[in-house]
């Protein structure tokens, strides 16, 4: 008899969930983000940054579970310079004996927000390819 309550319990269950439903909302793209702009002198400011190699100190902070190995990146302060938006306080929550954590707080770097500093910087460069082409064309015109 167990086992009949069991089945019925389980199906009231699926049937319950089954029952759920949600829906979703569109939102247009040019409600959703205001003040759009260009990005300026990105290769400018991409210059003045300096992407380094590091290790996280895993064995001084194994508490923070910070990934082993070669790490590619900026120094946050670096980036800050150039990007302060791009920097921000990361904090992990870790176990600091019986019944009690500790909090530890370090500056990270949203390294997916410099793709579209990347991507206007080569439209920059592009642009000034172009030009120089064009230039070198004329000339090479001009010296026949």
């Amino acid at each position: 008899m167990k086992n009949h309550f069991f089945k019925c319990s389980v199906t009231g269950l699926l049937l319950g969930a089954a029952t759920l439903t949600a829906s979703a909302q569109k939102i247009n793209e040019q409600e959703l983000k205001v003040n759009v702009g260009k990005i300026a002198n990105s290769t400018q400011h991409l210059k003045n940054l300096e992407p380094v190699t590091f290790n996280y100190d895993v064995s001084k902070y194994k508490h923070l579970k910070l990934p082993a190995g070669a790490q590619y990146g900026f120094m946050a302060s670096n980036v800050q310079t150039e990007f302060p938006e791009m920097v921000y306080e990361a904090s992990k929550v870790y176990d600091a004996g019986k019944n009690s954590s500790k909090v530890a707080k370090y500056s990270e770097v949203q390294t997916e927000n410099l793709i579209p500093v990347l991507v206007a910087a080569i439209k920059e460069q592009q642009a000034e390819i172009e030009l120089l082409k064009k230039e070198v064309k004329l000339l090479k015109e001009k010296s026949r």
